[in-house]
Formats: C-alpha cells, structure tokens, sequence
C-alpha cells in the first residue's frame, strides 16, 4: 500500500515513517511505500489511483481537505482544479503552524527591514509550491492580511526557499508545517540569521473568512477549524517567541479504501503517539504533543469529511460514539 506524504525530512513524511514501520510490523505484514510529494493538494489527487487500488492512505490539512469535496479553492474547475468525492478520515495527526520567515537582517541598504506581513506589501514571496497545502493557506493568509497588494509569488520548495530568501532573491517564506521543521532547523544550524512574523492578528481574519465562505454553502457545521499556538527557541535556535495560527492535518482514505488497512492504521494512530512525537520533535523540547482520539469530537472538520465506516468501528468501540454533526 501508499502513504502520500510531502518531501522527504518534512512532517508529513517523518509522521508516515513511523506509521509504516508500525503496518509492516502489524500481524497483516502491510507492505508499505512512503510517497514523496508536493504536499497536500497532491496527496489528495494521488488517493483517486493508488497502486494497488483501495490500498491508499495521505495525511493532508483537513481544512484543504474539506475544500476538496467541494471542488473550491485549487479544486475549482475554473481554476484548473477538480473536485474529489468519497474522502474519509481516520484521525487527526499533529498540528501544522504557520509560518512566515524573513531575514533578521537587511542585506544591505536596497533591502528594507520586514517587521510586520504589511511590509511585505510588493516584495518576494515564497509562498509555497503549487498543490501544496502551504500555497492554499499562504493564499488565504496574504488575501486577509495584504489586502490591495500584489506580492509577487515564488514557488520554490521549502529548502530551495530559505537559501533565495538568505541569499536575497526572495524576501520571505510562508511555510505551515511541524514546530521545529527540520528544514528550518538545519538553516539556522547552517548559519543563516532568520525571524519569524507575528501571525497572531490574523487567526480571526482566516477563521472569518472561512466562516464567510462555508457559512454561504448548504452544510455549515460551526466550531473552531484554525487554533492559536507559538513557536520559539524550544523549535528554532535563537527565534524569538511569537504567536501564530495552527492548522489541522488528518490521516485521509476514500471510502472505497480497503477496511482491514484503515482498521488497522486508524488504531496504530493512537498506540504509543510518543513515536510520533519523536520522529517529529526529537527531544521535544517545547513539549508538544499528538493530539489524542477525543480531538475528534471537539471540532467541525470530522462532520465536514466523515470518518471512514472502518474508523468508525474504532471509536464506538472505545468511546461509544461518533462524532455528532448538526449542521448551523
């Protein structure tokens, strides 16, 4: 079977490492292929034909998920996109935080200091690559925070992001990934001398625009879809604190996938998470966790993307109940 992921060394792809070598492992002998990808746009698309079919599973942001089934966004037809039916979730996966990086200091005097997202008003932006989740979010973040602007946009990967952005080429990065990105880490490691923004202010704003777009349609489930979270020298050497906005990703199936694979992976989501969490953060020095199986109840996204009926199993067996989605 495969697992769609992101490139290798990010989140995604460290997280379906872990999760592999548990379906390798299990009394079923899954034999696993970690897919490298754009991210989770991609992943989406690669579900419709894994091989062999019915043995696909992706991790992707759910909220980029949900936009998915409704063929909105990078999955308008308009757009280029297509809308993509019979997704499930599983579970829910770690928290994505968003970023955007700048220099810490100008390289010279053509090269004006980014304190705020507003300074970077018509400036170079890696925004992240097309069909990742990183470019849906960035797009929403820079329709909310840099109204009227025309940055222009950069579509290099995450490490071919941070050497333009040190070398000058381009004057930040938009990234929603992990705490404590490898990627990142190793940047600073290597010497370059980065900042992170501020993004607090604009979790209202993301959250007011998707309860503007969502609300409008025929199912709206209410409840919170972005939370806050921070980032810091536990994450990156030297950073200096800031808080941000948190995105949700989800271990994602089609409803065609085979019952015995999601059985299984949906239980190996919870078994031991402190795998995961050092596959993730190491050492974990800010201490962040997986979120554990009652996360589901607590939020809209498993109403807007139903569980899997062989999840489902799961979860009446340990909690009796599923999620309850009254629709608003």
């Amino acid at each position: 079977m495969q697992i769609f992921t992101g490139s290798v060394g990010s989140p995604y792809n460290q997280f379906a490492r872990v999760l592999r070598a548990r379906l390798e492992a299990a009394p079923e002998h899954f034999d696993v292929d970690v897919v490298e990808t754009a991210g989770s746009t991609q992943n989406i698309y690669d579900l419709e034909s894994p091989e062999p079919p019915h043995c696909g599973l992706a991790i992707a942001q759910l909220n980029t998920t949900v936009d998915a089934t409704e063929g909105v966004n990078q999955f308008d037809p308009t757009r280029g996109g297509q809308p993509v039916a019979g997704l499930r979730t599983l579970g829910p996966v770690h928290r994505d935080l968003l970023h955007v990086i700048v220099r810490d200091h100008p390289l010279g005097p053509g090269d004006p200091r980014v304190d705020r997202l507003a300074d970077l008003c018509h400036r170079t932006i890696a925004a992240g690559q097309p069909g990742s989740g990183v470019r849906q979010i960035g797009d929403v973040l820079l329709r909310v925070g840099l109204p009227n602007c025309h940055p222009d946009l950069d579509d290099s990967s995450i490490d071919d992001a941070l050497r333009r952005l040190s070398g000058g080429r381009v004057d930040a990065v938009i990234w929603a990934g992990g705490a404590g990105t490898r990627q990142i880490r190793n940047a600073i490691s290597a010497g370059a001398r980065l900042r992170l923004l501020d993004l607090s202010e604009f979790r209202a704003p993301i959250t007011k625009d998707w309860n503007t777009f969502y609300g409008n349609r025929e199912h709206f489930y209410a409840g919170e879809v972005f939370g806050a979270g921070g980032l810091g020298p536990a994450d990156y050497a030297g950073i200096r604190p800031i808080q941000t906005v948190t995105i949700p990703n989800g271990l994602i199936a089609r409803t065609d996938t085979d019952p015995a694979l999601v059985r299984r992976a949906t239980a190996e989501l919870y078994r031991d998470q402190g795998d995961y969490e050092a596959a993730l953060w190491g050492t974990n020095p800010a201490h962040r966790r997986i979120p554990d199986a009652l996360s589901i109840y607590e939020g809209p996204l498993f109403c807007y993307i139903p569980l899997h009926p062989a999840a489902a199993e799961y979860y009446l067996r340990e909690f009796r109940r599923v999620p309850s989605c009254g629709t608003t």
